[in-house]
């Protein structure tokens, strides 16, 4: 919020000193190597609350007027407005923070190092809450649920910004039939049977390597690159001893 409202304060000075230096179009550029990667970077994980949501809203339409040097008075409508009908168009700091916000569900989920556990957690608590039975359907009970309500919950609060933005997310990132949701053991059975080869970095090198042999009931398991090295790799958890990527 603060380094908003800095960058409001600095295009403001820039306005009443005529800064020649810096026109419409750099400081729409400085908006957009700024203030959306800010967003972007810290927004999925801050637990807004609703107060603070309007200010930031306020703060970011502040700073396109005054990077468009319009007068602060100037209707916010003008920049929601689409192309077609007028407006510019720009991308609000919700539509920013829904984005990434999604963004970080997905990365939570494609790990198997405790986060895509933890993400389980909460989307379950979610649809159990709501009595909801899916994604799909958490977002339709989401745009009946109030700022306060959904804030306490990551999932609850993506799908309410894609409620209020008029959009739809299709996504079911639990499936059973997904690899994603497979265990490290079958997946290492079914690379046995199929020879598919993995793409890790070993010692500090890209390789192909292939599972040969699945060992210590399925902690472990024998790799061999496609230059012959033979190596150990865990199956599960984090490796921190041996210098290898785990399965």
């Amino acid at each position: 919020m603060d380094g908003i409202t800095e960058l409001a304060c600095f295009l403001r000075k820039c306005v009443l000193r005529k800064n020649r230096d810096l026109s419409i179009g750099n400081s729409l550029r400085l908006i957009e190597s700024n203030l959306a990667p800010l967003l972007a970077f810290s927004g999925p994980v801050i637990i807004w609350p609703e107060k603070e949501f309007k200010r930031l809203t306020a703060a970011f339409v502040r700073c396109n007027k005054e990077a468009w040097q319009m007068s602060p008075n100037t209707s916010t409508a003008l920049f929601t407005f689409p192309k077609d009908q007028g407006g510019l168009q720009i991308k609000m700091a919700r539509a920013i923070i829904c984005s990434a916000a999604w963004g970080h569900l997905t990365q939570c989920c494609q790990f198997d190092d405790g986060t895509r556990q933890l993400a389980e957690i909460t989307y379950k608590n979610a649809l159990e809450k709501h009595g909801c039975l899916d994604m799909e359907d958490l977002q339709f009970e989401a745009e009946f649920l109030t700022w306060d309500q959904v804030s306490q919950n990551s999932c609850q609060t993506s799908c309410q910004m894609t409620s209020t933005i008029g959009i739809r997310v299709s996504w079911n990132p639990f499936n059973p039939d997904w690899i994603a949701s497979a265990a490290n053991l079958d997946l290492a059975q079914v690379m046995i049977h199929t020879q598919h080869p993995i793409h890790i970095q070993l010692k500090n090198e890209q390789k192909w390597a292939k599972v040969v042999e699945v060992k210590d009931d399925g902690r472990l398991v024998t790799m061999r690159t496609d230059t012959g090295d033979i190596f150990m790799m865990k199956t599960e958890g984090q490796n921190t001893t041996t210098g290898y990527p785990t399965l």
